[in-house]
């Protein structure tokens, strides 16, 4: 079998060990049964025992993590499912969509989103200039599919520092 990176757990949520799963890469998920959790002892592979879908990809729960505790160590890493289950598009859904934030405004459309660091990055167009942004779940406050725009609060200063 072969593995392709998916997204990363990004926090816990709740006490009974489950897990944000943010996607970086569209998946099968109601017919992936298992994962494969990148640690720095090697591949941790997972059953996904139950799962539910939000703003940035999934709540896991996977078996035998059933506390807070036992979730934890996990946070960080990437995750990797069978390429069977991958799709075969790579384009991410919010390239194209524009980005924007709660006090600055409108700053752009988001040209590409970079995952291959720990913590991904929104590169956003803005009037010909790059404005790289984190995406991060705490940061983004809304998407709207319809519109498409991801509503985005940045730390003060942050967008001015690339634009100033």
């Amino acid at each position: 079998m072969i593995f392709t990176e998916i997204g990363y757990f990004s926090k816990t949520h709740g006490l009974k060990g489950e897990l944000q799963l943010n996607i970086t890469r569209d998946f099968d998920i109601e017919n992936c049964n298992a994962i494969i959790i990148k640690t720095s002892g090697g591949d941790s592979p997972q059953f996904i025992s139950e799962f539910r879908e939000n703003k940035n990809g999934f709540i896991i729960c996977l078996e035998e993590i059933d506390t807070i505790e036992k979730a934890k160590p996990f946070v960080g890493k990437k995750v990797a499912a069978n390429e069977e289950f991958v799709f075969e598009d790579e384009t991410h859904p919010l390239i194209g969509f524009t980005l924007v934030d709660k006090s600055f405004g409108v700053v752009g459309t988001i040209t590409d989103i970079d995952d291959s660091g720990a913590n991904p990055v929104f590169n956003i167009d803005h009037k010909g200039k790059q404005v790289i942004l984190p995406y991060n779940e705490d940061l983004v406050i809304g998407i709207d599919v319809v519109t498409e725009v991801v509503n985005y609060e940045a730390p003060e200063g942050l967008i001015e520092m690339y634009l100033g």
